[in-house]
């Protein structure tokens, strides 16, 4: 027993000494590194920023307790990242001799085991390991019974008590009290107990399981209360599911800006419990949370972020709720918690560069069970939402399906004197929630709902799609593509065009209305622009997340101070362009007409043959051949705006023909011939390739992935490509 807390005592001056030295070697300025997955992650993760009279401070906290030595890495300047995955737990990483050993697995590392006087065995944790001959009949990977032996917490708190030997130093108790024959004969005693003692270890669990429930809820704050300097944490491949908690994955919180920079797939997805808000109102968890801190969201390439907020019945979380929002070169997707809970609030703010945002209303968790609520709102502000050049937003409102009460769809962009603007070289696509009630009214969710006086200004490509409503005995009301609120709202197109597709309305026997298109709150700016009205749109929201759109047929156009209907179309054909033919409705005006030109539809040839107007690939005996397509099954081809496009879906394919067929192609206005595979685009100039020779000779351009070359009567020429 003397030898045995003598080598504790040491091992507990070695371990101390080594914190020391560690804490003492820590550089002024270090990295962290936090893995959710890891199992010394044992509660919340806390990281703040803070001021003191040196300088500012990062702790890092777990569970309420200082850890943050634990997580320093070799990356200077404080970079802090948080990666890993809390539904899966890692063990801990291995002590000194471990990692020896792993380096040398011929050597074994080093075991410290600790016994009671009945010979149980407490391991390193502190827990108590079942009797030996308990271990031959544990079922496999049962856990220790940790009540199994209540009469040895006596012996078990005297070997673990770090006060008890404050009165017996060096042991000398046990040395007065016993001789050295009864000290021998112990230690003889200990050695036939060590020889018969096995050791049970559960394996590291690497699921969500029971053993791992708790671990897998433990989700992440970040505070930064040092106010004028940001606090950047890189988010890096990180899961963080609240589960069944009444939590947010993140928090943000403080006085200073927080940044987090995207490096690979992240998710965040609140907890499906309640929880008040400070209006005492029930919400669940939100993927991300700061309610004060601004905060700036910023990728890289092939790195994406998706929040999403807790699901209920009738309550569902925000996927992402900023006071003031910044997306910086970042794919996003934030989709509200199914029972109606918003992809994005933000009260303050939202600038979007250089990015692509979708944001998802949530619907419900049981469509078609009344008890299930859905319908909820894509984006809602009360500030200005941005989208800026090169950047892409989609908005799209819940769903809400219902039996016997009424169901409602959500409305894809929200703002209480708040305002969107779509900048030259945006593009903004906002799709109403559909509803349908089998015996109950059913109303479209609207592309647009605004109240209070604040201007909307679209100078960028913009889509703006009401929800559809069906009903069985209900009435039926399609979504708007812009609703007023409360009076006053004011859209402005400054540029660009904007399309506006109100909802579609079906009743079996109750009425049906369908949505607005135009409407007189939607005009034209000063600074030009074109508004479209179409018809019979098609949305298609895929698994992926992502959404593909088909505005349908144009049925009225605006254009300065007139407006146009649709009179009369022309269909284009595989070779033939077609048209659309407007008339004026403006009073004084009526006979004004305005045409828009429709692109030939181009061949669609499947082996050999057009599948739209059954023409042959070949041109019927001529020597010269007609540019053909290998390497993919079907591919298509069109002609606008003094290009020839062959668009071939793979990603190796040979375009091949004679210049004669180059000839023709200039003959029909072609310029350019453009070869499009999945990996690659290759531009060629029609002059350029006719003055390498004459009417049969051959060329070929090969795509082989992200190459290309060209060969034009057998020699290379490379130097054409672009």
């Amino acid at each position: 027993m003397r030898l045995r807390k003598t080598m504790k005592r040491t091992a507990a001056a070695v371990l101390a000494l080594s914190m020391a030295v560690s804490a003492a070697a820590m550089p002024a300025s270090a990295g962290y590194t936090i893995d959710m997955s890891d199992e010394k992650i044992t509660g919340n993760v806390e990281i703040k920023q803070e001021t003191d009279g040196s300088g500012t401070k990062i702790t890092i906290s777990v569970d309420g307790k200082d850890r943050t030595t634990e997580f320093t890495d070799d990356e200077a300047g404080d970079k802090i990242t948080i990666t890993g995955d809390n539904t899966v737990t890692k063990p801990a990483a291995a002590t000194t001799a471990d990692a020896e050993a792993a380096k040398d697995d011929t050597k074994a590392p080093e075991t410290t085991v600790e016994e009671n006087k009945d010979g149980t065995v407490i391991d390193y944790t502190g827990k108590q390991d079942a009797q030996p001959e308990q271990e031959a009949s544990r079922p496999e990977g049962a856990a220790p019974d940790m009540e199994a032996d209540p009469a040895g917490v006596d012996d078990q708190q005297e070997e673990t008590d770090p006060e008890a030997d404050k009165d017996d130093p060096d042991g000398q108790n046990d040395q007065n009290n016993q001789s050295g024959q009864n000290t021998q004969n112990e230690d003889s005693e200990d050695e036939d107990a060590d020889a018969g003692i096995m050791t049970y270890e559960a394996p590291a669990p690497t699921t969500l399981t029971s053993a791992v429930a708790a671990a897998a809820r433990k989700v992440i704050s970040i505070i930064n209360n040092a106010t004028g300097k940001e606090l950047a944490v890189t988010l890096k491949n990180l899961k963080v599911d609240a589960g069944d908690t009444a939590q947010n994955a993140m928090t943000i919180e403080g006085s200073g800006d927080v940044t987090l920079e995207l490096d690979g797939k992240n998710e965040l997805t609140g907890g499906s419990g309640t929880f008040k808000n400070i209006y005492e109102d029930d919400q669940r968890g939100y993927g991300i949370d700061s309610k004060r801190t601004h905060v700036t969201i910023k990728g890289n390439e092939d790195s994406s972020l998706t929040a999403t907020g807790g699901s209920g019945n009738d309550k569902g979380g925000y996927g992402i709720y900023a006071s003031r929002l910044d997306l910086v070169d970042a794919t996003v997707t934030a989709t509200g918690g199914a029972g109606a809970g918003s992809g994005i609030y933000t009260p303050g703010n939202f600038n979007i560069e250089n990015s692509k945002l979708t944001a998802r209303g949530g619907g419900q968790l049981t469509p078609g069970d009344d008890a299930s609520k859905g319908g909820g709102c894509g984006i809602y502000t009360n500030g200005e939402v941005v989208v800026g050049e090169d950047s892409e937003v989609i908005a799209i409102g819940g769903s809400d399906k219902a039996t016997d009460r009424a169901a409602e769809g959500g409305y894809a962009l929200g703002y209480w004197q708040g305002s969107y603007k779509v900048k030259e070289g945006g593009k903004l696509t906002a799709i109403g929630g559909d509803a349908e009630s089998e015996h109950g009214k059913a109303t479209g969710g609207d592309a647009l709902w605004g109240a209070y006086w604040n201007d909307t200004v679209f100078s960028g490509e913009t889509a703006l799609i009401a929800g559809n409503a069906k009903s069985g005995t209900g009435n039926a009301t399609g979504g708007d593509t812009i609703k007023d609120g409360a009076g006053g709202m004011n859209v402005t197109v400054n540029g660009g065009t904007t399309t506006v597709v109100g909802g579609k309305a079906e009743s079996a026997t109750g009425t049906a209305t369908n949505g607005d298109g135009i409407t007189g709150i939607l005009g034209i700016g000063n600074q030009g622009g074109k508004i479209e009205e179409a018809e019979n749109a098609k949305v298609d929201k895929k698994e992926d997340g992502t959404v593909e759109v088909v505005v349908g047929d144009v049925v009225s156009v605006v254009t300065g101070d007139h407006k146009y209907k649709l009179t009369a179309t022309v269909e284009p054909t595989c070779t033939t362009p077609g048209k659309r033919v407007y008339t004026c409705t403006t009073w004084g005006h009526t006979d004004d007409t305005y045409e828009e030109t429709i692109d030939a539809l181009g061949h669609h040839f499947v082996e050999g043959v057009c599948t739209r107007c059954g023409a042959p690939e070949s041109n019927g005996g001529s020597s010269a051949v007609t540019l053909t397509v290998t390497g993919a099954g079907a591919y298509e081809t069109s002609i606008a705006d003094g290009r020839y496009v062959v668009a071939a879906p793979a990603e190796t394919a040979v375009l091949s023909g004679c210049l004669s067929n180059l000839k023709e192609l200039k003959a029909q206005g072609a310029d350019t011939i453009v070869f499009r595979t999945q990996l690659r685009e290759t531009v060629l100039n029609i002059d350029s390739m006719l003055s390498l020779g004459v009417d049969d000779t051959l060329f070929t351009l090969t795509h082989n992935g992200e190459g290309a070359s060209l060969t034009i009567g057998g020699f290379e020429h490379n130097e054409l490509i672009h």
